[in-house]
């Protein structure tokens, strides 16, 4: 059954104005000798726009390596090159809401790629489910994306709910005590914060305090200054990019450097480092869903550090994990289209649900009804890494223990930062 939040987002929506009842004239029917349309309302702009090119970029990545290398996805007998109907979303979700409508009632498009963030995504798919086309959340993996019932969302991505994980196992295994958490009031961010308590709970690591921001807050100081009261061995910040570079701007000028700093989002985008500088970012840690030294592969990307080969020579600049996610979300599709030998959306999903496979982002197995998670739709099985910045600036993995090139480090004070 389709989840209560998503049928409550219908409904505003639809109150709204927002969700169109059909359109005047339907979309032409597929052509099999044409290329095999795919759309992706994304973040170009708004507070989301850092980590929406980079999805964005992933998606084309794997649209050039698809039509230039392979000559298009095999489908039956016949290739059939691909292309990509972009769309901003400027980070809205009832501009999400508005495109992902245009995108099937007058593009006609059945599958669509999904924009950073769970909440745009959760909006998205108050449209794709009812109309029942293919939602690829690209850069959102909050279990209440997964716990709605819907049918037709995927997502390759380790879950939120372990997020923190291998960090707190492993700083956990360092004596620290207590732990402080500063988070957004986005879903996927409450839904970290919630299971970093519960995980904390579990480990002996107790919660000195817990701060809740607006997303799009520009003055944090108040909520920083009652976590620092509380002296955490520990502090979470549970935020997008900016609010991760506003949360060290804010430590900064306090002059506060907690023993171990994880942020989940910030660290694993290289503007972060570029913005602060490496003396600032020197030993913050993130979690984050693919690193270039890991040990997948693939047939198409090859192995892990193949597919950060090909990025930087396209772009001229390192990775940050969601232009993998991205990558890793179009080639499921790829990847479910030639095994369903066909681009019928119920012939497509049936072979998501099937399939079990690795790749250069590592193994994608999607849950379906009836899984012990209770996640719909989700790579549920997939660990999840941590990396910590160096005076370089450079992402080392420090967790889990038996993926890590190097040990976590404390944060160093301000006055010792050159």
């Amino acid at each position: 059954m389709w989840g209560r939040r998503a049928r409550g987002v219908v409904a505003a929506l639809a109150g709204l104005g927002l969700l169109a009842a059909g359109c005047a004239e339907p979309p032409a029917a597929d052509d099999p000798n044409g290329p095999i349309r795919i759309g992706a309302a994304v973040s170009d702009t708004g507070k989301y726009s850092i980590e929406g090119q980079a999805v964005k970029r992933g998606y084309q990545l794997w649209a050039d390596m698809v039509n230039n290398e392979l000559g298009g996805i095999q489908v039956g007998d016949r290739k059939r090159k691909v292309e990509i109907v972009y769309y901003d979303d400027q980070s809205d979700p009832e501009q999400a809401v508005r495109l992902t409508q245009r995108l099937i009632s007058e593009d006609g498009i059945d599958f669509i790629f999904g924009s950073y963030s769970s909440g745009l995504t959760i909006a998205a798919s108050a449209v794709t489910e009812p109309n029942k086309r293919i939602l690829f959340a690209g850069g959102a993996a909050a279990d209440t994306v997964f716990s709605q019932g819907s049918d037709y969302v995927f997502s390759p991505l380790t879950n939120t709910s372990r997020y923190t994980e291998s960090a707190l196992r492993e700083l956990a295994k360092r004596g620290v005590k207590t732990i402080g958490i500063l988070h957004t009031d986005e879903a996927p961010m409450v839904d970290i914060q919630e299971a970093t308590e519960k995980l904390a709970g579990e480990l002996g690591i107790q919660v000195v305090g817990t701060q809740r921001v607006p997303s799009d807050a520009n003055d944090i100081r108040g909520a920083v200054t009652q976590l620092r009261q509380a002296n955490p061995d520990v502090l979470v910040e549970a935020g997008h990019t900016l609010m991760g570079v506003l949360t060290v701007q804010t430590m900064r000028s306090m002059d506060w450097a907690p023993r171990y700093v994880v942020m989940i989002q910030a660290p694993t985008e290289h503007s972060f480092v570029e913005q602060l500088g490496p003396a600032a970012t020197e030993g913050i840690m993130a979690p984050t869903q693919w690193h270039a030294s890991a040990q997948f592969a693939d047939e198409y990307f090859g192995t892990a550090a193949d597919y950060r080969r090909r990025y930087v020579e396209r772009y001229g600049e390192e990775p940050s994990y969601m232009p993998p996610s991205g990558s890793a979300v179009a080639l499921s599709l790829q990847l479910a289209i030639e095994k369903a030998g066909s681009v019928d959306v119920e012939k497509v999903r049936k072979a998501l649900l099937e399939l079990d496979v690795d790749t250069f982002y590592g193994h994608i197995d999607y849950s379906g009804e009836g899984h012990p998670s209770g996640l719909k739709g989700a790579n549920v099985n997939r660990p999840m890494l941590t990396i910590q910045l160096n005076a370089k600036g450079e992402q080392v993995v420090v967790a889990p223990e038996e993926n890590a090139s190097a040990e976590i480090v404390p944060m160093k004070p301000w006055s010792q930062r050159r």
